[in-house]
């Protein structure tokens, strides 16, 4: 009976002691719940700022692929407008160029025509002052004839 008691005794505190391992593993399961579950809605949460980020990101990458595409088709006008704008210079200063060659052409023409001018009118000039000379000659002449 001393025995049986013992045993008895140690049955009832090997009980206790699975029925004390069962509630600690019990609340650890518990616990480990819980943590799957925060770590869940953790998970949750960022997947969710995931694809926040993700659509704030494609967002931003379109505005810059428009602002890139504006900047190039600026950047083709202006080329083009550079381009342009060359040509229309090249062509003004050939122009410039036909014009300067056409009017120094002139120049001279009316250089030498001034010059042909000028020693015609030198001609006439020592002609006149021959003339003038030979009236003055004889008027004299005719003086003395009559004096």
């Amino acid at each position: 009976a001393a025995k049986y008691s013992e045993l008895e005794a140690e049955k009832t505190s090997i009980e206790a002691e699975l029925q004390d391992r069962i509630e600690s593993h019990n609340a650890e399961v518990e616990s480990m719940r819980e943590n799957l579950t925060n770590i869940e809605t953790k998970l949750a949460d960022a997947e969710s700022q995931s694809v926040a980020l993700k659509a704030e990101m494609e967002r931003h990458i379109d505005g810059l692929k428009t602002e890139l595409d504006a900047s190039h088709a600026k950047s083709i006008d202006l080329e083009s407008s550079l381009a342009a704008e060359r040509e229309a210079s090249a062509a003004k200063y050939s122009e410039l160029e036909t014009e300067k060659t056409s009017l120094k052409a002139e120049l001279q023409d009316r250089i030498k025509s001034l010059q042909l001018d000028v020693d015609t009118s030198r001609d006439n000039l020592t002609q006149m002052e021959t003339i003038l000379a030979n009236a003055e000659s004889q008027s004299a002449a005719l003086k003395a004839e009559m004096e």
